[in-house]
């Protein structure tokens, strides 16, 4: 009985000893793994997106209608005035301006042409008065012949081949006669022309967009486009100008989005309808013009807006996004849960700048202040993130980009940091 009592208080001392012991020893553990983790750098994360990503060639552009119509004289001479806008009788046609086919755009002065019109119709009648008198002269030549063909037996053979020879002079003259009264005829049919070309009509039914004439100038003949005509504002188009470094990216039927400073946060749509071969030259700068179709606008756009426009050269819907320093950066060994096998890496990849179709690792928070590996692989990327793909990832994932290390200043200051 005296021992067992003995006993007990043994056991009793033995138990809190060991207890002790593995208190202190948890205890010199965890502060042993707080000072690592006091060494290891402080992380800056940055959460995964999970996003559409697109990938856009811009440029700018210019709004005009699908068909434009310019329309300048035939002839030469001063504008003495317009025409009537249709909506308002006391004002000429200009921009904006309504016109219907054959509607006045403007009128030159007629007065020279009408001096040619008399002229020629002078002329004209001075041809038809000489076919009279060659005609009377042929059939004079006629009748005197007959009278020799009666009277040959008493006549000289060679005054009988004078009055032949007369007959045909007389009937060649008519001939030329009649042909120079077919070309005054003709010269009066062409000053009807140039006088009526002295009135400039609409050749289509549709919208002024651009004069570039005014009263009183004197413009010469073919001098273009006086008039733009526009024949339906409804249906327009974006001429944009890609430059030689991004026209390969260009796809015939590839999405486009615009806007216009007008509206500019409204984004509309469109489609490449024709990539033009017209390479333009800038100093040493190539260019080529790109036809952009635009959907229907809900908005009202006018020619000659300018736009920005975006081409869609790739897209990623809901793709998995990191910014793309987190495929850039590579932990210490000491920040490592666990390393790298080599064999993860194929041949051609690099850890510190992958590019697309290459496996790359990004680097998740882990407990202690050390970080975890995530194979993936890569995507495309704009310049800021980059897609991603590979398992493990959910919506506020946090991924390393890099480090927070303190400097000199930060033994002073303690809240004093180098982002790194």
């Amino acid at each position: 009985m005296s021992q067992t009592r003995r006993k007990r208080p043994f056991l009793l001392r033995a138990a809190i000893g060991f207890m002790a012991i593995g208190f202190v020893l948890t205890v010199a553990i965890a502060v042993r793994l707080i000072r690592e983790a006091d060494n290891l750098p402080e992380l800056r994360t940055v959460n995964v997106e999970r996003r559409d990503l697109v990938i856009t060639v811009g440029t700018t552009g210019t709004i005009e209608p699908n068909e434009v119509v310019q329309v300048g004289p035939d002839v030469a001479g001063k504008i003495i005035h317009f025409g009537t806008d249709g909506n308002d009788s006391e004002k000429s046609i200009g921009v904006g301006s309504r016109v219907t086919k054959d509607t006045i755009l403007f009128q030159l002065d007629p007065q020279q042409y009408e001096l040619g019109l008399e002229k020629a119709k002078a002329a004209y009648r001075l041809a038809q008065a000489d076919i009279v008198r060659l005609q009377a002269q042929l059939q004079q030549a006629r009748r005197t012949l007959e009278r020799a063909d009666r009277l040959r037996s008493t006549n000289a053979q060679s005054d009988y081949d004078e009055i032949v020879t007369a007959k045909e002079m007389a009937a060649a003259q008519l001939a030329v006669g009649q042909a120079r009264l077919d070309q005054v005829a003709a010269e009066v049919h062409h000053a009807e022309i140039s006088l009526a070309q002295t009135t400039i009509r609409s050749p289509i039914d549709g919208v002024v967009i651009d004069r570039r004439a005014n009263l009183g100038q004197y413009v010469s003949v073919g001098h273009p486009g006086l008039f733009l005509l526009a024949e339906d504002l409804n249906q327009m188009r974006i001429r944009a100008s890609v430059s030689e470094s991004d026209i390969g990216k260009v796809r015939v039927g590839q999405p486009a989005t615009f806007t216009v400073d007008a509206y500019r946060d409204h984004t509309m749509t469109g489609r490449v309808e024709e990539i033009l071969l017209n390479a333009r030259m800038h100093g040493n700068f190539v260019t080529y013009d790109v036809i952009v179709g635009m959907d229907q606008p809900d908005v009202e756009l006018l020619p000659h807006m300018t736009t920005d426009v975006e081409f869609e050269i790739v897209r990623r819907n809901q793709a998995w996004l990191v910014p793309t320093g987190a495929l850039q950066w590579w932990p210490e060994s000491e920040q490592m849960v666990q390393s790298i096998p080599e064999n993860s890496l194929t041949a051609g990849d690099d850890p510190n700048r992958p590019v697309e179709g290459q496996t790359a690792y990004v680097w998740v928070p882990s407990e202690n202040g050390k970080v975890r590996p995530m194979s993936v692989r890569v995507g495309i990327d704009d310049g800021v993130q980059t897609e991603v793909v590979g398992d493990g990832f959910e919506s506020d994932l946090p991924v390393v980009v890099g480090v927070v290390t303190r400097t000199t200043l930060a033994r002073i200051i303690p809240t004093a940091k180098t982002l790194r």
